[in-house]
């Protein structure tokens, strides 16, 4: 009787921790804002022009530079493993995405 309830206890757990999400929304926002920043520091080699965007993404995305900072410390200080698995992660897409953009530029020339 024992062995049935246990096994429906270990699947159970099993489903839950497959279902949940890597990151928070609130995380994902932050990573999403992270590499639209990172793509126009890329794109911009006008410091004063890439500072305007940067503010413009910062407001499009809801967050103030404070805040913005705050929460990368935050995050960063909570799980230090996880926050440098995000800023990899982060850094490569804006990679790829800045690499993908120049070869279609050179394409078009």
């Amino acid at each position: 009787m024992r062995k049935p309830f246990f096994l429906l206890f270990v699947v159970c757990i099993l489903l839950f921790s497959c279902s949940k999400e890597k990151y928070s929304s609130e995380e994902k926002k932050f990573m999403k804002t992270y590499k639209e920043i990172l793509v126009a520091r890329y794109t911009f080699s006008d410091s004063v022009k890439a500072n305007q965007e940067v503010n413009k993404i910062l407001k499009r995305n809801g967050f103030t530079l404070r805040e913005f900072l705050n929460f990368s410390w935050n995050l960063r200080m909570k799980d230090t493993k996880k926050f440098q698995e995000m800023m990899d992660s982060v850094k490569n897409e804006a990679s790829r995405e800045v690499i993908d953009a120049l070869k279609k530029e050179i394409q078009t020339r």
